[in-house]
């Protein structure tokens, strides 16, 4: 099957019973590859599925997706045309192991590492409304993103501009190590209330009526 995707228009001749099975296919070569050159392997696996259905689901290059860290996007790299190459990872003259604006368009901000998406999303879904352009901005941030000063000041400025873009927050739980400082257990004492898990399992129990 995924010899077979040579980008997201390929991907969108599947079914959506299908993509589990690709997804699959797509951290097996992510394993052997990265077992062999290296790379960040644990944060692409945790990524794959999102990544797979971000790509169903909108339709880039048109529609920009922007990845807080380029360790995340591996499965990006594969469904958008670089499968064949992406035994060459981290490899001389071959691909990046980051995300680069100059190896594929749908590398639309140059990530790295952590913090910078909001920003980078923010500004380009304010240029598009400044142009009248209509493409959809997505923001795939980390949980460990979210430490970074930077990240809140782009939430900050989202909320009070108001500028249409999706920000997607891949929580794991945890980044590298255990949350650490006061905000962390504020939000692990919010999280773990009986009130919000109540509420996540109404709103499950609502969605899966259209599943």
């Amino acid at each position: 099957m995924l010899d077979s995707i040579k980008g997201p228009k390929d991907l969108k001749k599947l079914s959506i019973k299908e993509l589990p099975e690709l997804a699959s296919q797509v951290r097996k070569l992510i394993v052997e590859t990265i077992s062999k050159n290296g790379g960040h392997l644990a944060s692409s696996l945790g990524a794959t599925d999102l990544i797979v259905a971000l790509h169903y689901v909108y339709n880039a290059p048109y529609d920009k997706i922007i990845f807080d860290t380029g360790h995340q996007a591996y499965a990006h790299k594969i469904i958008t045309g670089r499968a064949d190459k992406f035994k060459t990872i981290r490899q001389k003259n071959g691909i990046s192991g980051f995300l680069k604006r100059y190896e594929s368009e749908y590398d639309v901000f140059g990530a790295g590492h952590a913090s910078t998406a909001l920003s980078a999303a923010h500004g380009i879904a304010a240029a598009r409304d400044l142009l009248g352009e209509k493409f959809k901005v997505v923001a795939v941030v980390a949980d460990g993103a979210m430490t970074g000063g930077m990240s809140w000041e782009a939430m900050q400025n989202i909320g009070n501009l108001g500028n249409d873009m999706l920000v997607v927050l891949n929580d794991n739980q945890m980044f590298i190590s255990h949350r650490v400082g006061q905000l962390g257990k504020i939000l692990t004492k919010i999280l773990t209330l009986g009130t919000v898990r109540n509420a996540g399992k109404k709103v499950e129990i609502f969605l899966n009526r259209f599943q």
